[in-house]
């Protein structure tokens, strides 16, 4: 073994291991009715809590961009497989909001990680800017809304079905 060789083995066992990364959180819009009564459910798939303060929902209301509906505030959490609903002012629903918007407005929604990346966002007019590949079918009167897996596939015509809404 070279002076070389042994230096770089004793680097190597002496360093101490790198810290495991936390997974990122994975969490998705499960469900949305839109209108002044609306919601929408975040769905948190992951093994481990996520920790939503300082995430973002925007509302994609027919401009180029998407609007802020809401930040979620310091301590907002969804346990894994939890749920966290954001109620509309006028929703008639039995479940506890976890936090309350006026409204739930436009043609899509979109929830943005405290660095403003997107994490999952949906929409049913393909004009959206909220919208993944192809938009889900309208659903009037009705809940645009995910399989109790909250599948995504980046795709939000396979994602989203109609379902009859919390109210």
């Amino acid at each position: 073994m070279t002076r070389f060789d042994a230096l770089l083995l004793a680097l190597t066992l002496g360093a101490p291991p790198a810290p495991a990364a936390a997974p990122a959180p994975q969490v998705k819009i499960h469900e949305v009715l839109g209108g002044p009564a609306g919601y929408l459910d975040l769905h948190n798939v992951g093994a481990a809590a996520a920790d939503l303060g300082g995430w973002s929902l925007r509302s994609c209301t027919g401009g180029p961009a998407p609007v802020e509906l809401a930040l979620l505030p310091v301590g907002a959490e969804i346990y894994a497989d939890g749920h966290f609903l954001v109620a509309a002012g006028g929703f008639g629903g039995t479940e506890v909001a976890g936090l309350v918007v006026p409204e739930i407005p436009g043609d899509g929604q979109m929830l943005l990680d405290q660095r403003r990346v997107r994490v999952d966002s949906v929409a049913w007019t393909s004009a959206s800017p909220c919208r993944e590949r192809d938009a889900a079918v309208a659903c009037p009167g009705l809940a645009e809304s995910r399989d109790a897996f909250s599948r995504d596939t980046d795709d939000n015509r396979a994602d989203f079905s109609c379902a009859r809404s919390r109210r």
